[in-house]
């Protein structure tokens, strides 16, 4: 059996949750911090990195990266330290080659389980 890879487009899944004492924090206002956090820390856009905010519910998320820049990834995420003036710790749950393998052996929370992989 083989397995066949587009190009150099392989991506890796990161799991985290957010620890804050505000509950549901904005998906918009996360996605900003990090386009913002990613600027400042690498000189780079998200886009140039693969970095997009796949899932996100407010306390925990998925972020999808290119696999080359997942140790960059998980910096940006523990870079984050404010989300719309309030104060949050980021911590990785983990890190997957597929959205469904991430969910069902390390997110048991239900808003994920029915994510479409496609």
């Amino acid at each position: 059996m083989s397995i066949i890879v587009k190009g150099n487009k392989r991506q890796r899944y990161i799991g985290f949750s957010i620890t804050s004492d505000f509950q549901n924090l904005l998906k918009s206002a996360f996605q900003k911090e990090i386009i913002h956090q990613c600027k400042l820390i690498f000189d780079k856009e998200c886009k140039e990195m693969g970095i997009k905010l796949i899932k996100f519910n407010g306390n925990q998320g998925i972020l999808k990266c290119n696999h080359f820049e997942k140790e960059n990834a998980i910096k940006l995420l523990k870079s984050v330290k404010k989300i719309a003036s309030k104060k949050v710790k980021i911590d990785t749950i983990a890190t997957s080659g597929t959205i469904k393998s991430l969910i069902n052996k390390h997110m048991n929370f239900e808003e994920f389980e029915n994510v479409n992989t496609s």
